[in-house]
């Protein structure tokens, strides 16, 4: 056998190799020998055809080749030789540039030149590595954003591990699922995973239409408008949409969501839902990216909300409790006072499958005016309702980056709020497909100081001198370069307002 890349690499030997892998996952009738009975003989060992084999089929496919080759050969005998190939073309890599035998293959496989000798690395490992060995080697395929061979790995390193296998598993194998499309199966993955825990943040299961319209005894007038932004969230959005019509309350309420043209099958999930609740879902259905435009989709639903309250959550999160309205709304109007309320969820990290209430649900809490004007604790979205004093945000929200804490700032100007801890009524997931989670610290960093500087400007405008006072002083006290913090309160300084309108 030939142990040095040979050139050119025949075009007719990729097509075969890519057949026996497609023909596999199609259920069809190829075999190996079939496939690999048309080509040349000399041809089988060489490394650029076990290069090619390995990263088309796998460890099997390349060891079928040596087997066809030289079948007086056992198993591990064909494993050592294709490991042996391996190492001479990865020892070809080593330096800067891809190797010829990467520019030859790149080509007939349609793969990127400079990727292939970690991928056949990876690849490699995977199939015949050691379970200590698999963690590192999907971790290398998530990398190289290769799903489909990090599923791979996945899978075999659960079926390694069997009933001992950690929820975190699970959790990357769900992600992996996630990034293929495969949703369904992504959600079996971490109902799998969760065991026992899946109960704690199961979904709302609603009643139909007509009988949330008879429990509200002939009322029609929405008391709360349920807004919900979303952005490619078809695998999201209908836990989120059972929580909104699940609300078990004597009261009427109107569901608003904002889908700002995603390129996935959210819309095509919200539509059908529609078809179910047409008197109460009402989508703004984009097919032009607003965002990316300036345009705020919360403020477009926050115009057309008629309800007294407005009751916020994105489409990746979701509501737990049938009672979460009949509770808040029912506490606000015994304090007339209250502007907004707040409660305890479960937070969902989906990547590790650990699931963990956020407070200790044992005593419910004042938040004073002063504190939420200076935004001194956060209030996420899924568990926030707030009384409907406006129909727009203040011209300051241009200049944040965040516009929750902005919301949670405005809602001060109003009265003081309420954090109910002892009501745990809410999912809020943590995931990479968010805009916040894959960005930089520092970019992070610059968001949150653009926030506190443009709620700094609104509460310099009212003259409320304590609260600019003390944004004062955190914006001081950020890590942020001095030079962007000085750009910031410039364009801040320099910022026009105009009120913001009443409802």
């Amino acid at each position: 056998m030939s142990h040095a890349p040979s050139t050119p690499f025949p075009q007719e030997l990729a097509s075969l190799l890519r057949r026996l892998p497609l023909a596999a996952a199609a259920g069809g009738p190829l075999e190996p020998d079939v496939v690999l009975g048309e080509c040349p003989p000399a041809l089988l060992d060489e490394p650029l055809t076990l290069a090619a084999a390995l990263l088309a089929g796998g460890a099997d496919l390349a060891e079928a080749c040596i087997a066809r080759r030289h079948p007086d050969l056992d198993a591990s005998q064909r494993t050592a030789l294709v490991a042996q190939v391996l190492c001479t073309l990865l020892d070809e890599a080593a330096g800067d540039a891809p190797p010829a035998w990467a520019a030859a293959l790149a080509e007939p496989l349609s793969r990127e030149a400079d990727t292939l000798a970690e991928s056949l690395r990876v690849r490699f490992l995977l199939d015949r590595g050691t379970v200590e060995e698999l963690p590192q080697a999907i971790h290398a395929a998530t990398s190289l954003h290769d799903w489909p061979l990090a599923l791979h790995g996945v899978e075999r390193l659960r079926g390694a591990l069997g009933p001992h296998t950690p929820p975190a598993v699970y959790g990357l194998g769900a992600t992996c699922l996630h990034h293929l499309h495969r949703f369904a199966e992504a959600d079996r993955w971490v109902a799998e995973g969760l065991g026992p825990q899946a109960r704690r943040i199961a979904a709302l299961e609603p009643p139909g239409e007509d009988a949330l319209f008879e429990r509200w005894g002939g009322q029609t007038a929405p008391v709360v408008s349920i807004v919900c932004t979303t952005y490619n969230h078809e695998r999201y959005i209908e836990s989120a949409i059972r929580g909104f019509l699940g609300q078990d309350c004597p009261f009427p309420f109107e569901v608003l969501i904002h889908d700002d043209a995603s390129t996935d099958g959210t819309q095509a999930v919200i539509r059908a839902w529609q078809q179910r609740y047409p008197r109460l879902i009402k989508p703004v259905l984009q097919t032009e990216n607003q965002m990316s435009r300036g345009v705020r989709p919360f403020e477009l639903l926050l115009a057309r909300a008629q309800g007294e309250f407005v009751a916020t959550c994105e489409g990746d999160d979701y509501w737990i409790r049938p009672d979460k309205l009949r509770y808040q709304i029912g506490f606000m109007r015994q304090h007339p006072d209250v502007s907004c309320t707040a409660h305890n969820y479960y937070h969902f990290a989906e990547l590790q499958l650990a699931v963990r209430q956020w407070g200790k649900g044992q005593h419910n809490a004042w938040i004073t005016a002063h504190q939420l004007m200076s935004v001194q604790l956060l209030l996420w979205l899924p568990t926030l309702v707030f009384r409907r004093h406006f129909s727009a945000m203040p011209p300051e929200r241009a200049l944040a980056a965040f516009g929750d804490q902005f919301l949670v700032s405005w809602l001060g100007t109003f009265g003081r709020g309420a954090y109910l801890d002892t009501f745990v009524g809410a999912v809020r997931r943590e995931n990479e497909f968010s805009s916040w989670s894959p960005l930089p610290e520092r970019v992070k960093e610059q968001r949150r100081v653009q926030t506190w500087v443009a709620i700094r400007r609104l509460h310099q405008r009212l003259g409320h001198a304590e609260v600019v006072a003390e944004l004062d002083r955190r914006i001081a006290a950020s890590p942020l370069d001095a030079t962007t913090k000085a750009q910031l309160l410039a364009r801040a300084d320099t910022f026009h307002t105009e009120p913001a309108l009443a409802a």
